[in-house]
């Protein structure tokens, strides 16, 4: 007598069931009203943060919903803490978004302990501009040319084992015969050019544009000398100044100076953490793609004395897996040059 009020009973508790689960909230809607958080691997001194800054003012106006982007830096190991963050605890819904550091498929290659995640596993959206840097030495070292670095020792500013300065100044150390003291724990640009000023170091190697738009008053004073160049080749704006390809003495030292700029193509640009629901992450790239194509992005971007090169998310995630592609056994020399 009691069967036929149960089965009521149970269908009622499973149309509730129905009813009471949540519909999946849709892309566009949700990025409404929301902050969404942007992380950066280093301080805000430098062009991460600049270039961090205009994203946080643009992107937004591409994005349905109109949501507030709000910058968190996270420096520390050559922008490896964040990247390591990023891939195993930041939320995975698309309110995380990332700058990485151009060098997170070269960290991953040379220091796999250190560098907890797959680099090949972000999602990578687009970017601005690519990456060259210079090693630049603050006026009183009395090092003006290569051929003084050779002679008197360079204090030398990094941030940590994991930054292409580290790397780049241990193999110019190895096959260049540069003199380099190298002074770790800098949490960015900012902290190393106050360094360079008060004197605690002579050099950093970092980002030519940050040079001329951060510090363009260093060159014009001459307080910065520009001795060497990384890139593939020498900047038009720097052509008798040697790049560090050419202090590669055979075949296999040029081939560790050149995957040391494998991470250039990346440069700076809009990532995020693996596991981002598809259509987010398509709301994602296209509104990067926009972003990069806005007339008030571009001009605020030259305003700024930035760089603007932009290139497609595709071209970005070759870069990274072409650096991933490397064969371990340069890695294995690089390695034992590093002393890692």
């Amino acid at each position: 007598m009691f069967a036929r009020p149960l089965v009521a009973a149970l269908g009622a508790v499973a149309v509730l069931g129905v009813v009471a689960t949540p519909s999946p909230v849709r892309a566009d809607d949700f990025y409404a009203d929301r902050t969404v958080t942007l992380l950066v691997g280093f301080g805000a001194g430098g062009m991460y943060g600049v270039y961090a800054r205009l994203m946080a003012r643009h992107l937004p106006n591409h994005i349905p919903g109109n949501p507030t982007v709000a910058v968190q830096h996270m420096p520390g190991q050559g922008g490896a803490k964040m990247a390591n963050y990023a891939y195993n605890a930041a939320p995975k819904d698309g309110s995380y978004l990332l700058e990485l550091s151009k060098d997170v498929a070269v960290s991953q290659k040379l220091r796999p302990d250190a560098s907890k995640y797959k680099a090949d596993e972000f999602s990578y959206f687009g970017r601005i501009y690519p990456y060259s840097a210079v090693l630049m030495v603050w006026h009183t070292a009395g090092i003006n040319t290569l051929a003084d670095a050779r002679k008197k020792e360079v204090i030398l500013a990094s941030s940590g084992k994991s930054s292409h300065a580290y790397m780049e100044a241990k193999l110019m150390e190895k096959f260049g015969g540069v003199k380099f003291r190298i002074v770790l724990g800098y949490r960015g640009a900012g902290d190393m050019y106050k360094a360079m000023e008060a004197g605690e170091v002579h050099a950093r190697i970092g980002a030519w544009i940050s040079l001329k738009s951060v510090k363009k008053d260093w060159l014009d004073s001459g307080q910065a000398k520009v001795v060497v160049q990384t890139g593939l080749k020498r900047a038009p704006d720097l052509p008798d100044t040697p790049a560090i390809l050419e202090l590669g003495r055979n075949d296999e030292e040029r081939r560790m100076f050149e995957f040391m700029e494998l991470g250039g193509p990346v440069g700076w640009g809009l990532s995020a953490p693996p596991g981002v629901p598809s259509d987010r992450k398509a709301i994602l790239e296209k509104a990067m793609a926009a972003m990069l194509k806005d007339k008030a992005f571009i001009d605020e971007v030259k305003k700024r004395g930035a760089g603007y090169q932009p290139t497609s998310g595709a071209e970005v995630t070759a870069a990274v897996e072409k650096t991933l592609a490397v064969p371990d056994s340069l890695i294995a020399k690089m390695r034992e040059v590093a002393g890692f």
